[in-house]
């Protein structure tokens, strides 16, 4: 009678042991994929710049419908765009003339002059598709006098400054902005109709509709929906009267019965639709350059 060979059976321990090194390995990668990540940023920064600028919306017509338009319809525009630049030369004068006086005036005071801070325009080069509205890197860095913790803004159509996020890192050429809408950025902000500060992406998780938490604040019974969040001036190269956004959901009747208020803040800043951003410089004080 034939046979046949017993079935060999796995050693548990080998099993264990196998199971142990690709563990290993997988938390190795994973740990090791920020500074891979951060290595190959820092050397694309240089290296890729020139490709990376190609594709940035400044190589592009902003609007394409411009290519429709026939010739008596561009010289309209041209008109209309001659006529504002006029008006705003002779506002530029005005405020020139203003500026001068000021000046004046501050110098017969024996008054200290004030800086006002500059503006850097960037576009947009580069965004994570996964975290779309979390960060983006644009096509200023170092060499334009862009340093880590300066504040980045939008403008909208009244001429108000928004606020978008705050530099994070710095290269050469390019650097990496941290909007308010990553959770990991924390700035604090002043309810305009009560003097009150809070932080945003303080307190619980970051909500999934867009907004953002605004926390830690006094327990008062003044807050209303639509109330205007700005900047406080407290954190370094962020200057104060910047919106953030208006307080949109959250137990305003409530508060006072709460150690630490929070809610929902409504950005004022539409991410999806930014293509070009401005970094505010601010001057050293006196005793910085010393």
């Amino acid at each position: 009678m034939k046979k046949f060979p017993a079935k060999s059976k796995s050693n548990p321990k080998l099993v264990l042991v196998v199971t142990l090194v690709i563990l290993s390995i997988v938390i190795m990668l994973t740990a090791g994929f920020n500074v891979v990540r951060y290595a190959f940023a820092r050397f694309a920064d240089g290296f890729f710049y020139p490709y990376m600028k190609l594709g940035t919306p400044s190589a592009k017509l902003t609007d394409p419908a411009l290519l429709m338009a026939d010739k008596h319809e561009l010289a309209a525009r041209v008109e209309k765009l001659t006529n504002t630049n006029r008006e705003l030369a002779l506002q530029g004068q005005s405020a020139a003339a203003l500026m001068e006086e000021n000046r004046k005036l501050r110098t017969m005071l024996t008054l200290r002059e004030k800086t006002s801070p500059r503006y850097t325009v960037a576009g947009i080069i580069l965004r994570d598709p996964l975290h779309f509205s979390a960060g983006f890197t644009i096509d200023k860095g170092s060499r334009d006098g862009i340093v880590s913790g300066a504040a980045v803004v939008d403008i909208n159509d009244h001429g108000q400054l928004l606020l978008v996020g705050v530099v994070s890192e710095v290269g050469a050429r390019t650097a990496k902005v941290t909007t308010i809408a990553n959770p990991s950025l924390r700035l604090s902000g002043e309810v305009s109709s009560n003097r009150m500060v809070g932080f945003i992406n303080a307190g619980e998780a970051a909500p999934e509709n867009g907004n953002i938490r605004f926390g830690m604040l006094p327990p008062r019974d003044d807050y209303i929906r639509g109330n205007i969040v700005t900047t406080t001036g407290f954190e370094r190269g962020i200057p104060p009267g910047i919106k953030i956004g208006e307080l949109h959901t959250g137990n305003f009747g409530h508060a006072h019965d709460q150690e630490d208020f929070s809610c929902e803040l409504l950005p004022s800043v539409r991410f999806e639709s930014l293509r070009f951003v401005a970094v505010v410089l601010l001057a050293a004080a006196p005793e910085e350059l010393k």
